[in-house]
């Protein structure tokens, strides 16, 4: 509707943009001719939407931004990863909200205590509090008034503590990087900093807390827990708002802290003393046992030692097997959707799992070399081209936070499945589409900053018919295609719970249902024969699992 009425878009599309556009388009293309030769159709298709969905938000996002709109993105992202901290903490310590952990933690063995909700999955949430993470030190330096930096600052030991209660390493892993991508960009790198400290001393503080009341950690559904969990949540509330006490006071003398000048042969000498400390530190950390550790098959492990765990909790077998599916198939790859299966063959350990843990491996396996070169180029594209805007001035430094998130949310998907989570991986989707749609591009209107807009970055002023038309119609395609996903789903469901009430006639039919919309899927036909096995109807049930 934007398109045809004229409202979007909303500034020039940058050549840029309709690059990594195609990328993300092509992907979507690839896993769809993936069908022809996955090994569940059912599963390829569930991919080829969920590839769609990010493609048609990246879309969004480059056609819905105005030139320098790309702080407001940043901002509304931070609200948003607030809003699912303060929603998760919430349901940990008043365990009388909706929501509930428990199905996780007897579903899956050893994960009990470790923090989930509102996304199901711990590292999902520990990405999430890693990229909030980056965007409050970011707003706490950056935001335009001495009130929101001092909230932005005082917000962030919740964020923490959050991060905490995941147990996530590789999400204070992605946090540590974000943070860093973020400082060595700046500028205003002592504010920048000054935030950081102060955040990380009331979250440091609140991790003592909670840590000395160890059943709100480890065993959240026991009475201790939810007693403890009233002593917590006061004690957050009285941490955050003295945290954005202590920022609001320090606003000036932050403010007013001029940069260090260091001569250079000080800082040849700091970093040569560096260099011998990291190395001292290679050493004494023994990296062939931490290998050998990595390696190691997973064991269960409470919240607090597996944080200090060497373990990679599976990911050597995963990561493993994903390479050897690569082996076998290098060009085309097994097909989308097909690593579950693959693993079910030839997994080296006892383990029920549907994806790598990783979005680079499973491209790899799934969809060969073109794959992973195309989700390498969507987010290279990101990188690159933020890179290059930089250089032409940030209005408050919207684009090195956007390349501290996308640095963040990448290291996140290359070691765990956020990329198929997309409450977690729509961040980075948008980190992208703003670093390489107008939403950098500086907002002014003299000609010449125009001109030289549209020479450095190819912006295109005029709409082109041919790209709208294009749009439309990938859209119409994508929002079939879901709408096909969804439906399934839904007649899945209710065969399921027909089940469960004893009605196998009308579970059979919705099962039937299903099969009609995606008679290339294999749930509808499982479903089908455990209907049949629970009618005792062996024939029925034996012939849908041989279709």
């Amino acid at each position: 509707v934007g398109l045809a009425v004229g409202a979007l878009p909303r500034s020039g599309i940058p050549r840029p943009a309709i690059l990594a556009g195609l990328c993300i388009v092509g992907l979507g293309a690839l896993t769809g001719l993936s069908l022809g030769w996955a090994s569940d159709d059912g599963l390829a298709f569930i991919e080829l939407v969920r590839t769609a969905g990010y493609a048609g938000l990246f879309v969004l996002v480059v056609l819905a931004s105005p030139a320098g709109s790309a702080r407001t993105w940043m901002i509304g992202l931070a609200l948003g990863l607030v809003a699912v901290a303060a929603l998760a903490l919430g349901n940990r310590f008043e365990s009388a909200l909706p929501g509930s952990e428990a199905e996780i933690g007897r579903f899956i063995p050893g994960s009990e205590g470790r923090l989930s909700y509102p996304i199901g999955y711990w590292n999902g949430l520990g990405s999430c509090m890693a990229l909030a993470t980056v965007l409050l030190v970011w707003l706490g330096a950056r935001a335009d008034t001495r009130l929101s930096r001092s909230l932005a600052v005082g917000a962030l030991p919740a964020v923490l503590l959050a991060l905490w209660l995941t147990s996530s390493r590789g999400a204070a892993i992605a946090a540590g990087i974000g943070l860093a991508v973020l400082l060595a960009l700046g500028p205003e790198r002592i504010r920048l900093a000054g935030g950081g400290v102060l955040g990380l001393a009331g979250g440091a503080a609140l991790v003592g807390l909670t840590e000395l009341r160890s059943p709100l950690v480890d065993h959240p559904e026991t009475t201790l827990a939810r007693n403890a969990g009233d002593e917590i949540l006061l004690a957050t509330l009285i941490v955050c708002a003295v945290v954005g006490v202590a920022r609001h006071l320090a606003d000036r003398p932050i403010a007013n802290l001029a940069p260090i000048a260091v001569p250079r042969t000080t800082v040849r000498i700091a970093l040569v003393v560096l260099a011998f400390v990291v190395l001292a530190g290679v050493a004494a950390a023994d990296p062939a046992a931490r290998y050998d550790e990595f390696r190691s098959e997973p064991t269960e492990a409470d919240v607090s030692s597996h944080v200090a765990s060497g373990s990679g909790s599976g990911r050597y077998q995963f990561w493993s097997a994903a390479t050897d599916a690569f082996a076998e198939e290098p060009i085309t790859g097994i097909g989308a959707g097909g690593y579950e299966a693959w693993w079910n063959q030839h997994g080296s350990i006892v383990r029920i799992l549907r994806n790598a843990h990783s979005l680079f491996f499973e491209t790899l396996a799934e969809l060969g070399v073109a794959g992973v070169l195309l989700v390498a180029s969507f987010l290279g594209m990101g990188a690159v081209y933020g890179w290059r805007r930089r250089a032409g001035g940030s209005p408050g430094g919207a684009t090195e936070v956007a390349l501290a998130l996308l640095a963040a949310g990448v290291f996140s998907a290359a070691t765990d499945w956020t990329w198929e989570l997309p409450a977690v991986f729509a961040p980075v989707v948008v980190a992208v589409a703003v670093l390489t749609g107008p939403a950098t591009l500086r907002r002014d209107g003299d000609p010449a900053t125009s001109r030289a807009n549209r020479a450095e970055h190819g912006a295109t002023t005029e709409r082109s018919f041919g790209w709208g038309v294009a749009t439309l119609l990938a859209g119409w395609v994508a929002v079939w295609v879901a709408g096909l996903l969804f439906l399934t789903e839904i007649k899945l469901d209710d065969s399921r719970a027909a089940v469960d009430r004893g009605d196998l006639a009308s579970a059979a039919q919705d099962a039937r249902d299903a099969s009609t919309l995606q008679p290339w899927a294999a749930d509808p036909r499982l479903q089908l024969a455990l209907v049949g096995e629970r009618a005792t109807d062996w024939a029925a049930a034996q012939a849908e699992i041989a279709e």
